[in-house]
C-alpha cells in the first residue's frame, strides 16, 4: 500500500512538474508575442516613413497575419494590439523623419525581432522534427 502510494505521488510531482514548465513556456511565449509586436509597430512607423513605395504597410500585415495564426485569447490579443500601438507612436515621436538614427534603431530592433522569432519557432521546429517518419523507398536497396 505504501508503495503504490509512493508511485501516486511521484507521478502527481511529475505531472505538477511538466504543467509548470508547460505553464512558464505559455507565460514565456505571450512575453514573446507581446515583445515581437512591439517590434512590429517600430519598424512600422520607420520602415513606413523611411521605405513609404516598398513598406508601406507591410509590419501592420505581419502583425495582422501573426494575431490571425496565433489566435490569441482576447486578453493576450489585446496586450500584442497595445504593444503594436504603443511602439508605434514612441517611435512617431521619438523619429519624426528617417534619419541616421531612425535607420539604426529599425535595424536595431529587426536584430531583436530575429532572436524572439528563432525563440517562438524553435519549439515548433523540434515538435515537427519528432513527428517526421522516416519511410524506406521501396525502389532502393535500403
Amino acid at each position: 500500500m505504501r508503495t503504490a502510494t509512493l508511485i501516486a505521488a511521484c507521478f502527481a510531482a511529475l505531472a505538477a512538474t511538466a504543467s509548470a514548465q508547460d505553464f512558464a513556456a505559455h507565460q514565456q511565449r505571450q512575453q514573446d508575442l507581446v515583445a515581437l509586436s512591439g517590434v512590429f509597430g517600430t519598424l512600422h512607423h520607420i520602415r513606413r516613413y523611411c521605405e513609404p513605395r516598398a513598406e508601406a504597410d507591410v509590419w501592420r500585415e505581419r502583425m495582422k497575419t501573426m494575431i490571425e495564426l496565433e489566435a490569441p485569447q482576447p486578453a493576450a490579443r489585446e496586450d500584442m494590439v497595445r504593444a503594436f500601438n504603443r511602439s508605434y507612436r514612441n517611435a512617431q515621436r521619438r523619429f519624426p523623419d528617417c534619419g541616421r538614427r531612425a535607420r539604426d534603431h529599425a535595424a536595431s530592433r529587426a536584430l531583436q525581432a530575429d532572436a524572439i522569432v528563432e525563440r517562438l519557432t524553435t519549439p515548433l521546429y523540434e515538435t515537427a522534427s519528432q513527428d517526421v517518419q522516416i519511410v524506406p523507398n521501396p525502389n532502393t536497396d535500403n
